[in-house]
């Protein structure tokens, strides 16, 4: 066996290099009740099953080679299933109530975190491991405060109220990496509290920028590291920044630096690692920015697999929490000749849609208010302006009715697209972008796809085949040891508090 082993590794391609962590986690979980001492639990956000092999032929043709995540579906090792996210109330979930049905065992209304339609709070899963001795961590790229990694940590009303989120963190969550530096500090906050003062009071070393990530993680045991004022760059937009390459970790050099400062501590631990832009992007129609995360995505699971060799108590989950927006590669040209062509120009855009799209047709930013405004100030640009946009950050020009459409699109007219998600102007840029890229959306918000789960290591064999997304917690507290269960609500009973418990978004953001 170890013979079959070595020859597939060679075999391998882009499994060679965590070869090691591969067969650490194999060999784990073939010992019988054996139980993992870190849960490294990976999501990528909002990616739909189509994302993963547009990802794996984006990154053969920038970077070389493959996607790790794509490689595990063959591996011997990895187990592999399909995960129903429902929510609550809806066939389709968003992100908070994704997060919570993993964190707390039960489904929840969407928009919310960790409570029940009638104001049961439920106890988080971070709250039950630490009280056995677990430490805690959250990385991502969105918001420390974001719907994802507070799913695992918080209970609140409002997925929006990111201020009081934060708050809960204090003391209960270990390490903390991302963005959303606006809900620490006392200038933003409107209660004036100063949230980073009360985290280093209580021992977290505290960076803000690469640099200091690099020089504080090594001697800490808890950190607070908020990287940027909401959500942290788009890849594309990183790749293309000196400021930001100084200034912003990427989601591997999180991880790396969360990992190292949970194992020095010879413990065991939970981390929610989280690739939040994914689905940012899909919810803006944007191919580029969404591959170029899900690589950045696929370079964490690098680090973790990395992590894992000679770590034989080691659990890896890696998921998505739903579906958005479904890109795919559609046939181009006579007989689909053309496919290739169109597919490898996504590699010449060099900004995200969110960089591009104000100069061009207003916001794309996705919000779940209807109402918000996506004109551009002052007008539309002129076609020559447009031209040269296309031209500087795409790699190509657009057609005469392109530009058009882009035109009116920015001075506020409705009406131009029969999909209505799709008229918009993160739809319109969308539509636009793909006639030259082939990739083509089905609108801007979040999908009821299964997701697809890969897991490795003692207790992998609990994410085999088809299972249900509040599974994921009575899984983890078994596998840390925990006897517990959250209070629950069936859809009846829940459609009863329908109308009192919604509420209008109280700021638009991504859901």
């Amino acid at each position: 066996m170890a013979m079959n082993r070595r020859y597939f590794f060679r075999g391998a391609g882009v499994l060679a290099g965590v070869a090691g962590g591969l067969e650490t986690l194999e060999a784990a979980a073939q010992k019988p009740g054996a139980r993992p001492k870190r849960i490294i639990f990976m999501v990528a956000d909002g990616m739909s099953p189509s994302v993963l092999p547009l990802a794996e032929q984006f990154s053969l043709r920038v970077r070389g080679k493959g996607l790790l995540w794509q490689a595990l579906l063959n591996h011997p090792g990895a187990r592999r299933g399909w995960m129903d996210m429902a929510s609550l109330d809806s066939l389709v979930t968003d992100s908070s109530s994704a997060s919570s049905s993993w964190g707390s065992g039960s489904r929840i209304f969407n928009g919310w975190v960790n409570m029940l339609p009638d104001g049961t709070r439920l106890t988080p899963i971070c709250d039950l491991v630490r009280d056995k001795g677990y430490l805690t961590a959250l990385v991502t790229t969105a918001t420390v405060t974001h719907a994802t990694p507070a799913g695992f940590a918080a209970s609140v009303r409002r997925r929006d109220n990111e201020h009081l989120i934060a708050e809960q963190y204090l003391g209960k969550v270990d390490v903390i990496l991302g963005g959303g530096r606006r809900f620490f500090s006392p200038d933003s906050r409107k209660d004036g509290k100063d949230l980073t003062a009360a985290f280093r009071a209580a021992g977290y070393a505290h960076a803000e920028n690469r640099e200091q990530l690099q020089a504080q993680a090594p001697a800490a045991k808890r950190m607070l590291g908020l990287f940027s004022g909401s959500h942290m760059p788009y890849t594309v937009d990183h790749r293309h920044s000196d400021t930001a390459l100084k200034l912003a970790p990427t989601l591997a050099e999180m991880t790396d630096a969360a990992l190292a400062i949970l194992e020095r501590q010879n413990k065991p631990f939970l981390i929610q690692i989280e690739g939040a832009r994914v689905d940012h992007a899909a919810h803006a129609n944007d191919a580029a920015g969404l591959l170029w995360d899900q690589i950045a995505f696929d370079e964490a699971i690098e680090m973790v697999l990395r992590f894992a060799e000679g770590r034989s108590g080691t659990l890896v989950v890696i998921t998505s929490d739903h579906g958005n927006s479904n890109p795919g590669l559609v046939g181009m040209g006579l007989e689909y000749r053309q496919s290739n062509a169109c597919f490898e120009r996504l590699a010449r855009i060099k900004a995200s849609f969110n960089a591009i799209s104000p100069r061009l047709a207003g916001t794309a930013e996705y919000s779940m208010n209807p109402q918000q405004s996506s004109g551009v100030a002052g007008g539309p640009p002129s076609v020559a302006r447009i031209q040269e946009l296309a031209e500087q950050y795409f790699g190509f020009r657009f057609a005469q009715d392109e530009v058009e459409i882009l035109r009116r699109c920015a001075s506020g007219e409705r009406g131009l697209c029969v999909n209505r998600q799709l008229d918009s102007a993160a739809g319109i840029l969308g539509q636009v972008v793909g006639n030259h890229t082939g990739i083509h959306w089905t609108g801007t918000t979040h999908t009821s796809d299964y997701t697809l789960v890969t897991a490795l290591g003692p207790g992998a064999d609990r994410f085999a085949g088809f299972i249900r997304n509040t599974s994921v917690f009575s899984t983890l507290a078994e596998l840390a040891g925990i006897r517990f269960r959250n209070p629950s609500m069936n859809p009846e009973d829940a459609r009863k508090f329908r109308q009192v418990a919604f509420t209008p978004r109280l700021r638009p953001d991504w859901a």
